[in-house]
C-alpha cells in the first residue's frame, strides 16, 4: 500500500512585539554576511582583472566597453573593499551591520542606475536585466541582515 504524502511546512511568519514579522527560514545575519561579503569580493576581481569583458556582459559593445574600464575598475576597488569588510567582520563576528548597510546602499544605487539605463537603451539584453535584478536583491538580503545584525549582534 502507498504511503500517503506528507505536507511540507510552509514558511511561515513569525513576530515578536518588538520586532518586524520575519520568515523562519531565512540564514543567519552571519551567513547572509559571509554569503554577500564573498560574492562582492568576488565580483570586485573579477572586474579588476577582466573590466572589458564584465562590462560587456551589460550589453555594451567592446570599444564602449575598453573607453569605460576606469569606471569599471573604480567599481571593482568599491566592491572589493565592501566585500572583504563584509566577508571578514562576518567571519570574526564583530558586528558586519555597518558594512552590509554601506553594500546595500551602494546595490541600491546601481540598481537604480541600471533600471534607467536600460530604460533608456544605454545598457540592454538578459544579461544586463539579470544583473539588475541580482543589485536588488543583493541589496535586499544586505539591508536585512543588517537590520538583524544592528538588533541582535
Amino acid at each position: 500500500m502507498p504511503r500517503p504524502l506528507r505536507r511540507r511546512s510552509l514558511p511561515t511568519f513569525v513576530a515578536a512585539p518588538d520586532s518586524v514579522p520575519v520568515l523562519r527560514r531565512l540564514p543567519s545575519a552571519r551567513t547572509i554576511g559571509l554569503t554577500v561579503g564573498a560574492g562582492r569580493a568576488a565580483i570586485g576581481a573579477i572586474f579588476l582583472a577582466a573590466p572589458v569583458s564584465s562590462v560587456r556582459l551589460l550589453g555594451l559593445d567592446t570599444a564602449t566597453a575598453t573607453r569605460v574600464t576606469w569606471l569599471a575598475r573604480m567599481t571593482a576597488a568599491r566592491d572589493g573593499v565592501l566585500g572583504a569588510g563584509t566577508l571578514v567582520s562576518s567571519a570574526r563576528r564583530e558586528g558586519a551591520g555597518g558594512w552590509l548597510l554601506a553594500g546595500s546602499v551602494s546595490d541600491a544605487v546601481d540598481a537604480v542606475v541600471l533600471v534607467a539605463a536600460l530604460r533608456d537603451g544605454k545598457v540592454r539584453g538578459r544579461r544586463a536585466q539579470a544583473i539588475t535584478a541580482g543589485a536588488i536583491g543583493a541589496a535586499l538580503a544586505a539591508a536585512a541582515a543588517a537590520v538583524d545584525v544592528v538588533r541582535h549582534g
